[in-house]
């Protein structure tokens, strides 16, 4: 294994775990605001990644991608951020309110990740463009086409993975935080056989994240090339 992949694996780790992190923390945080300081107690408002450490979606699965190469950014899950419905102001709604608050942090990563790489490009001219876009694709040997390209490809990897993580989470599977919105929502017989599905919800999730991320990955590179090349 070269220098260059084992940075390049190491920085994806990295930023799956900040987005988990950042996704369980803000789930802590809006529990706490919605009057549920429960996960708070446990230490889970906290970014330290430990807190919200999962040895299969935190690091097994996410290295299983990087090891066989698939053609997508690693995504994975963290330890689930426990809510007791009964402290919650409006038990319904702010449970919803907490399941969406995850995603919701990890789309403003999303968003705080492409913000930088416009300004990166735009103070860095034509070398800055230049290396963006290879970061989108990575060839073989890019790591050499400019001493910027590993910023480059941070903010390009942060921006996608969040994104990742983000639609992976709502699918609309339990234990998901989509499958948490879809129980409130749907009609109680409905809700019942979705709730059913909660022991197969990974099964089902892994692959199905897995195809959703590749359909993501096309419109996702587009719109980071455009914003590039418009910086």
């Amino acid at each position: 294994m070269t220098a260059n992949l084992v940075f390049t694996a190491a920085v994806q780790l990295l930023l799956l775990l900040l987005a988990i992190s950042v996704h369980g923390a803000a789930q802590a945080w809006t529990a706490e605001l919605c009057g549920d300081p429960t996960a708070s107690q446990l230490g889970a408002a906290s970014l330290n990644p430990l807190r919200h450490f999962d040895l299969l979606g935190s690091l097994l699965f996410p290295a299983l991608l990087l090891a066989f190469g698939f053609p997508v950014p690693v995504f994975g899950w963290g330890r689930p951020i426990p809510v007791m419905d009964a402290n919650l102001h409006r038990p319904g709604w702010d449970a919803i309110l907490v399941a969406a608050a995850g995603p919701a942090a990890n789309l403003l990563l999303t968003g705080g990740a492409i913000l930088a790489l416009i300004v990166g490009v735009h103070l860095l001219g034509a070398e800055g463009r230049q290396a963006a876009i290879v970061a989108l694709t990575y060839p073989a040997g890019a790591e050499k086409l400019s001493p910027v390209f590993p910023v480059m490809f941070t903010l390009v990897r942060m921006a996608a993975i969040n994104a990742c993580v983000a639609a992976f989470q709502l699918m609309p599977l339990p234990p998901l935080d989509g499958g948490q919105i879809a129980l409130r929502l749907l009609p109680p017989d409905w809700a019942g056989r979705l709730a059913a599905m909660r022991p197969y919800g990974f099964i089902i999730g892994v692959p199905a994240g897995l195809a959703l991320t590749v359909l993501l990955l096309l419109p996702l590179y587009g719109i980071l090339a455009v914003v590039i090349n418009l910086s």
